[in-house]
């Protein structure tokens, strides 16, 4: 018996494939390997492949009975014409990419506004492109963003991508005010705003459409104190300074897409005592990715 009929999965990059393999034969590799882990979502690293193997991709997923997840195009955060942006032709690419991905059976479309860069995070201070700036463009692309989700069915997911807190979040989510926007929690991401990632459960968990679950350790600088004395890097689920458990349990009872939501593992940033330690990571990979998905299968076990 289980919790909840949550569907468990990783991204890609978190299981690597031989390298000597083609692109789309890694993904093959990496669904193979997710069949046989019992996963019930996978989302491939597809970037760059062509309509052909896109399809051959979508069929192995219908094959293998795996949910997966789209993109939220970039052109989202242009829909308003900031920075000189062509709000026009963001419209419109904006809304192919949304009846190309409705027209392969996917659901949720997975985005981010942080480009891992302090360019584009609350913490810019340059005139023009301040934290608060960003934070108003988002919340009213994304308000005109909904209504077209909504026409297509399709619900858009922004991942809290080491730009914006969970409290940031909230109140855009709630300024947008649709129920086919939301976010993409991650679990593990408030460390990287120099936050606490606990404090973001309750402001995250109810806007949850899918899920990245992270676990981080907070870890002495490898670079020493005066570069920072104090780093976050990745570690096995429930091993971290994350409340993993709590995080999934406020998940599975508030989010709007509760039942049957997404648990997708990402594995972080491993820090440089690991990579040391195992001159193999790709072993490595896969023995945090196999043990994560089995905590996530004890935990939903009753």
């Amino acid at each position: 018996m289980f919790k909840n009929n949550a569907k468990i999965g990783f991204v890609g990059f978190t299981y690597p494939a031989p390298k000597e393999l083609s692109p789309l034969d890694k993904i093959f590799w990496q669904m193979e390997a997710a069949k046989e882990m019992g996963c019930g979502v996978f989302v491939p690293f597809a970037f760059g492949l062509g309509a052909d193997d896109i399809k051959r991709i979508d069929d192995k997923m219908a094959e293998y009975g795996f949910e997966t997840e789209g993109r939220v195009h970039p052109s989202v955060f242009e829909l308003c014409g900031w920075q000189g942006a062509d709000k026009v032709k963001a419209l419109e690419t904006f809304e192919q990419s949304l009846e190309e991905q409705k027209a392969r059976g996917i659901t949720i479309l997975r985005g981010a506004y942080g480009r891992l860069n302090a360019k584009t995070t609350r913490w810019n201070l340059t005139p023009g492109w301040t934290g608060a700036e960003q934070k108003a463009n988002v919340t009213e692309c994304l308000k005109v963003a909904a209504p077209l989700l909504e026409k297509y069915g399709l619900y858009g997911a922004l991942e809290n991508h080491l730009d914006f807190t969970g409290k940031e979040f909230d109140e855009i989510y709630t300024a947008v005010g649709s129920k086919h926007v939301g976010c993409a929690y991650d679990t593990a991401n408030g460390f990287f705003t120099n936050t606490d990632p606990n404090e973001d459960i309750d402001y995250m968990s109810k806007w949850a459409i899918t899920t990245h679950i992270k676990d981080s350790v907070i870890v002495d600088s490898p670079f020493g104190g005066a570069n920072g004395p104090l780093v976050p890097v990745g570690c096995l689920l429930g091993t971290g300074n994350v409340d993993v458990k709590r995080a999934l349990d406020t998940i599975l009872k508030v989010a709007p897409m509760r039942e049957g939501i997404h648990l997708i593992i990402e594995t972080g940033w491993f820090g440089a005592d690991v990579q040391n330690a195992n001159p193999d990571m790709d072993a490595y990979n896969h023995m945090v990715t196999k043990a994560s998905i089995q905590y996530l299968k004890d935990y939903l076990t009753i």
